[in-house]
């Protein structure tokens, strides 16, 4: 709870001006609602004393408080707009930036729905959590204490029955509140469960299809539901338990309250004026706390939803930026593996073991090898999507954990295997290399991809959406695509990880002619299983149980008699 606090109050107080307008207000608006019962006793005793002169004071005094009550009301409602909106905004934001800014371990192990269910829930959460903890408990509050206050001036005993009231109904409130929460926060995690496999099967509708599984994937999540079900029923229980037992102590709480008092006004312990302010709190206090009761609950409700959404602010990075980073103006292209040992977090054997590489600028390395031997580990590793254990590796002699992140991404362009899109048009899927391009400069990246041409068929041309993920758009398609994207970018080093796995041979060898043509003079990395995309590269590296047998060119590593890398060329020869 108090990490939920201090982290709501932090947003809220970034908007100091309004939080203490809203909290003046606030005050003054609660004092003033609770002020009613006070001027019925005035009233009833003038009228009993034949006071008639005074009931118009009386009647101006209590007009004036309802008036400021109005007043202040509204102006405290503004007041906490203007905060809460805007500390809102600025949650949904840190929020949606620190899951960018998580390590790529971190979105691996999880679900896109589960993400998805815990932002949505927190989104509304926190307006509903913070309008209960800084609106309604405190107006409730204020209202209990001047009650109490009240009361205690014309009957100790009352003031006592009333006060052990509130304590015992509060205790009671505690504890079926904490309940109803551990069940919320049971029923959240099944629902995030349930959100997963839908969210899952919504993206991966076409592979659900094509083995045919729709049955078999409603019964899972049938299945699923049971528990999810199982789960709700539960925490509808602890609703229903909360409503009797404040509905029963309640009204017991009032009709001993009334009871006393009708007692002490027959034996003219206290005047008719005094048993109308206590029947007047009495009658007020128990509904509204009744109401606390359920405002609690809500809170409790949103304070669940609250934890998960805040929660993803307090995941660790294990891949930080340096504190003080080296920024250099230029970058030449210089890559270097000096070393490197890298085991996964949930890995035991080392996936590289004292691994060494050494790429001058401007030069095209090629890794080849079978799957699973590290390949794709090494570019992980370029890109400081994890950190190395052991050994280093620097770019133009600079360690790569002394550079930030982003910048050092920035001037790496990458064309994945599969490569992922946005559910945007094409150009804007091809213009996020760069920062704001023109639609001339994202057609020029599309005629160097060899894409162009099938753009212009299309009825909306660069306008046309190509679907989430890029469903729209073949295999083929996307890569050229994702080629274009890299192209745009204009990066100093490209990584070029199977990105022409899906293309036909005759789109293939266009896309090389291109794709030389557009690294010429930048440091390449290219990851490839197919070698005959290779060939043009300056030197091959063939990575095997987690270090290199064998580096030379292409022509130098066939002349090796019984070489890996001619082994592996004579198998895709032959079958060719």
């Amino acid at each position: 709870m108090r990490r939920n606090l201090s982290i709501l109050y932090a947003l809220h107080f970034r908007y100091r001006y309004s939080a203490i307008v809203f909290v003046v207000t606030l005050i003054v608006f609660a004092v003033f609602e609770n002020l009613t019962p006070y001027f019925y006793k005035q009233f009833v005793d003038a009228a009993f004393k034949n006071q008639f002169s005074s009931l118009m004071q009386i009647f101006i005094a209590y007009s004036l408080v309802r008036i400021g009550e109005l007043i202040f009301e509204q102006i405290s409602r503004v007041a906490y707009d203007l905060m809460s909106f805007k500390s809102g905004r600025d949650a949904r934001i840190e929020v949606f930036t620190k899951i960018h800014e998580l390590d790529f371990a971190f979105h691996l192990s999880k679900s896109t729905g589960s993400l998805i269910s815990v932002m949505k829930r927190g989104d509304g959460a926190i307006f509903d959590f913070s309008e209960i903890v800084n609106f309604d408990l405190p107006r409730l509050v204020i209202g209990f204490a001047i009650a109490i206050g009240f009361i205690f001036t014309i009957k100790v005993e009352i003031a006592l029955v009333v006060a052990a009231a509130i304590v015992i109904n509060a205790v009671a409130a505690v504890f079926l509140v904490k309940q109803n929460l551990t069940k919320r926060q049971e029923w959240n995690e099944e629902e995030d469960r349930v959100s997963g496999i839908i969210t899952d099967n919504l993206i991966n509708f076409d592979t659900v299809k094509l083995f045919a599984k729709e049955d078999w994937e409603q019964k899972r999540l049938t299945a699923t539901m049971k528990i999810w079900m199982k789960k709700l029923w539960a925490f509808a229980y602890s609703f229903r338990m909360i409503e009797i037992v404040s509905g029963v102590l309640g009204n017991a709480s009032i009709l001993a309250t009334l009871g006393l008092s009708l007692f002490m006004l027959s034996t003219r312990q206290i005047t008719p004026g005094e048993f109308v302010l206590v029947i007047g709190f009495v009658t007020g206090i128990y509904p509204k706390f009744t109401q606390m009761v359920f405002r609690l609950r809500a809170l409790a409700k949103s304070y669940a939803d609250l934890d998960k959404y805040f929660a993803v602010l307090g995941n660790e990075l294990t891949v930080k930026d340096p504190k003080r980073p080296i920024k250099p103006k230029m970058i030449k292209g210089d890559v270097n593996f000096d070393n490197v040992t890298f085991v996964y977090p949930e890995g035991k054997n080392p996936v590289l073991s004292n691994f060494s590489l050494d790429i001058k600028r401007g030069q095209s390395i090629a890794l080849v090898g079978k799957s699973g031997m590290g390949k794709s580990t090494i570019i992980k590793l370029l890109m400081r999507f994890y950190d190395v254990q052991k050994g280093e590796i620097s770019i133009d002699g600079i360690p790569i954990k002394k550079m930030e992140k982003s910048f050092l991404r920035s001037f790496i362009g990458v064309v994945p295997q599969e490569p992922i899109l946005f559910n945007n048009s094409i150009e804007f899927n091809i213009g996020y290399g760069a920062e704001n391009p023109t639609l001339e400069q994202v057609k020029a990246a599309a005629r160097m991809a060899y894409l162009d041409d099938f753009i212009e068929t299309l009825p909306l041309k660069y306008g046309t959406n190509v679907g989430e993920r890029g469903i729209k758009l073949s295999g083929g398609q996307k890569q050229r695509l994702a080629i274009a994207r890299m192209i745009l970018s204009n990066p100093d080093i490209v990584i070029f990880d199977e990105a022409t796995s899906h293309l036909d041979s005759e789109s293939e060898r266009a896309i090389q002619e291109a794709f030389w043509k557009a690294v010429h003079g930048k440091t390449t990395i290219v990851v490839a299983h197919r070698l005959a995309t290779i060939v043009k590269a300056d030197k091959i590296v063939v990575v095997q149980d987690g270090g290199i047998v064998e580096s030379g060119s292409h022509r130098a590593l066939l002349q090796k008699p019984n070489g890996v890398y001619a082994r592996y060329w004579s198998l895709q020869t032959d079958i060719d």
